[in-house]
């Protein structure tokens, strides 16, 4: 029986960093990586809580960096979000801010 080998969390970061700039899907860095897409999301867990825990304790409140980009173009408008934990929220069309809030407080826990 081998042991497994424990996870290196910068070197997890640089895989999160990766399926995100190419946008890959969870089971295409499973499959570059070698690694279990449970194992990859658990990580991208815990480094985005660390990352919260670290935020919350410099400020309570903070204004964000806020980037306006040329829309793409396609098929109508859309919102995308990306949370302080690493959830990216894409939404097509119009939503109420009642709707978003509730998406973004069942992700954020």
């Amino acid at each position: 029986m081998g042991m497994e080998r424990r996870q290196d969390p910068a070197r997890m970061k640089r895989l999160l960093a990766r399926r995100e700039r190419h946008g890959w899907s969870w089971s295409e860095l499973s499959r570059r990586s070698g690694l279990p897409v449970w194992k990859l999301q658990w990580w991208r867990r815990r480094l985005a809580l660390k990352r919260s825990t670290r935020r919350r304790s410099r400020s309570k409140r903070a204004f964000l960096p806020v980037k306006v980009v040329e829309a793409p173009p396609g098929p109508g408008p859309f919102l995308e979000i990306l949370t302080p934990s690493g959830y990216r929220i894409v939404v097509p069309g119009e939503v109420s801010p009642e709707q978003l809030s509730r998406v973004v407080k069942v992700l954020e826990g």
